[in-house]
């Protein structure tokens, strides 16, 4: 658990985030005239450091305030949002993968896009062509098996939309796939590569006997939540020679 006094943590900011935009789907229906106003009165009635809270108030407001706008050209243009932190589940390999997804949106042509939002940098198309960062795909499996209720069609498209820094203004979008004509991972073949992820780790670890490795590619696992159960602190930079 974290201290009673420490400052609110990049989870905590992206857990308000996220409470703001789910709010704003079900209470607002999207409407950008409304989000700025969503934000304020989440960051108002926070039990957030009052200091923290003016500090990160026009850092947030900024990439809200871009979500709003584009949100409201998107409709416009034919693409709705049909769905704000929706839990699905289906069984791949005899394990039951459970997941919720940020927001859905339904394309002009019935096919879906699914949007998964971030407070910071979004994972790397290297980490996704590693096999790592599979949760985008693994949503759109989900998806397409129709594990989303009320959910149909098959997810053509995959962003993350991040609300850091671009340039000189906050808020961007990034598909989780390298920009070249002959990348590896396409949206094509995004959820397919990621079932095959799944089913290759679930057999290793959950079903068979290998045992758990704390991280296989540190390069690619950014937290440090179990670290203290691998006793880190007590072996980091030991020598045995």
């Amino acid at each position: 658990l974290d201290p009673l006094d420490s400052d609110p943590s990049p989870a905590w900011r992206g857990s308000a985030v996220h409470q703001i935009l789910e709010d704003w789907f079900r209470e607002d229906g999207c409407d950008p005239e409304k989000l700025i106003a969503r934000a304020e009165e989440l960051l108002d009635a926070s039990d957030a450091h009052p200091l923290m809270r003016a500090m990160w108030r026009p850092r947030l407001t900024e990439p809200i305030r871009w979500i709003g706008e584009r949100v409201r050209a998107q409709i416009a243009a034919g693409r709705i949002p049909v769905a704000a932190e929706a839990d699905g589940k289906t069984e791949i390999s005899g394990v039951v993968l459970n997941g919720k997804v940020d927001r859905i949106d339904t394309l002009p042509d019935g096919s879906l896009a699914i949007v998964d939002y971030k407070t910071g940098q979004p994972p790397s198309a290297a980490a996704v062509e590693t096999g790592f960062a599979m949760q985008l795909g693994l949503l759109g499996l989900l998806a397409d098996r129709g594990a989303f209720a009320g959910i149909d069609g098959s997810v053509a498209l995959f962003e993350y939309w991040s609300l850091g820094k671009d340039g000189d203004g906050f808020g961007y979008v990034k598909e989780p796939f390298r920009k070249r004509g002959d990348a590896e991972i396409t949206a094509e073949n995004f959820v397919a590569h990621a079932a095959s992820v799944f089913a290759d780790a679930a057999e290793l670890w959950l079903i068979g006997d290998e045992p758990f490795t704390a991280k296989l590619h540190p390069e690619y696992a950014p937290y440090g939540d179990y670290d203290q159960l691998m006793r880190l602190q007590e072996w980091y930079g030991r020598s045995d020679g």
